[in-house]
């Protein structure tokens, strides 16, 4: 028995015999037959191969994010045994097969947008001994995240605004370093709600939402090299809620989508229609007016979606959703999966905007009351096989002073 959690040379790690039924070469002669004519021998079959589990999709199903066919719990098996055997692998779209995309990771691309990807692998003995085995949960590729940065280089930036109005982009270069900050708006003080949902309007570059004080709500659309192409209002009467959640694709389409929040505490889902747009809204639940609520995408590095809370006694909590457009537990306030921290009622602003130190998982940032921006390393590596209890956290530098200087960071 080989396990197919090691490298493609190494790829089945583990064998197990398994006792084949003999086959004979008859040598009894035929009754009848003439003492010199011995009866045909039976042809040795090829060895049958085949696998104890079906392998199983993982990853960011994002435009940019990467995919992994997961075998730490898939086994090969031949009979008879004996060999060394290859893997291959083969990914499609929409059931087209992809060319030149034969290893066991895919980096989803604006080509994938909205498209069903699926993979299979192929375990080879010889040339007549040989299984494919297709992955399970093929994922459809959901607009580019707000991780996946406003400039262009796909790497976290941080958006700012100051006294004045101004919006200022602070950009990374994906290895944990700051580079220098842009000015890239004025007037934004006319806005009392700012957030980023990612690619909004399906173009592939991230954007920006603004709600001002009539409720009017503004899709600011990002040029993909750290400016603008124009601004259209795509709603109003959004002055009934009290906050707005930028999760990704909610409801698994390929669009990203926005979670509201009233005064009372019920929560409303608002699909986007991948053009800057909105499908019909519907209510997710209530109880959610206790929770300070973060999208976070794929924070898991799982397709599950995640939406990180924080109730006023300061743990933080991991609430998930398959991208069915509800919570696990139907939003009550649903999906609670576990806590992956404490003492985080310290902090008083809490976000999401990707992988700051190039590990290429997501990260959480915090400003606390003094000012300070503290990045916090998330390590999800442990999280198929355990759980969220197989959560960590690699560390949690100092990355900034003087933020409570600004009234608004997303």
């Amino acid at each position: 028995m080989k396990s197919l959690n090691s490298p493609r040379s190494h790829a089945l790690r583990r064998l197990s015999s398994i006792v084949a039924a003999s086959v004979l070469a008859c040598g009894v002669l035929a009754s009848g037959m003439p003492a010199q004519a011995a009866a045909p021998s039976v042809a040795v079959p090829s060895r049958y191969v085949y696998v104890s589990t079906s392998p199983r999709l993982q990853g960011d199903p994002t435009v940019g994010g990467l995919l992994k066919v997961d075998i730490s719990t898939t086994f090969a098996y031949v009979s008879p045994a004996g060999g060394t055997p290859t893997v291959s692998y083969t990914w499609t779209r929409d059931g087209v097969v992809i060319p030149g995309a034969t290893g066991s990771t895919y980096l989803a691309t604006s080509a994938d947008l909205g498209r069903v990807i699926a993979a299979s692998l192929t375990v080879t003995y010889d040339a007549e001994s040989s299984v494919t085995a297709q992955a399970s949960h093929p994922l459809r590729i959901a607009a580019a995240p707000r991780a996946r940065g406003f400039n262009g280089d796909g790497t976290l930036d941080l958006f700012a605004r100051d006294s004045a109005g101004r919006l200022l982009l602070y950009p990374t270069d994906g290895r944990g370093n700051w580079q220098a900050p842009q000015v890239i708006g004025w007037g934004w003080n006319n806005f009392n709600m700012l957030l980023s949902p990612g690619d909004f309007d399906g173009d592939g570059t991230v954007d920006v939402l603004a709600r001002d004080g009539q409720g009017r709500l503004f899709l600011y659309q990002g040029n993909g090299s750290g400016g603008w192409k124009k601004a259209l209002q795509v709603g109003q009467g959004w002055q009934g809620f009290k906050d707005l959640i930028s999760p990704g694709d909610f409801n698994g389409d390929g669009t990203n989508d926005i979670l509201a929040k009233d005064s009372a505490g019920n929560l409303f889902m608002y699909p986007g229609n991948g053009r800057g747009g909105w499908l019909t809204p519907y209510k997710i639940g209530p109880g959610w007016d206790g929770y300070y609520a973060v999208g976070a995408g794929h924070f898991l590095d799982s397709p599950d979606l995640v939406v990180l809370t924080r109730p006023f006694w300061g743990t933080l909590e991991v609430r998930s959703t398959t991208r069915n457009g509800w919570f696990q537990e139907f939003g009550l306030p649903g999906g609670f999966s576990g806590s992956i921290g404490w003492g985080w009622e310290s902090v008083a602003k809490i976000g999401m905007a990707g992988d700051f130190n190039g590990d290429g998982y997501s990260d959480v940032y915090g400003i606390d009351n003094s000012g300070r921006l503290t990045m916090y390393l998330g390590d999800p590596s442990g999280y198929t096989h355990s759980g969220i209890s197989g959560f960590r956290w690699k560390g949690s530098p100092v990355v900034g002073w003087g933020w409570n200087s600004f009234n608004a960071v997303f």
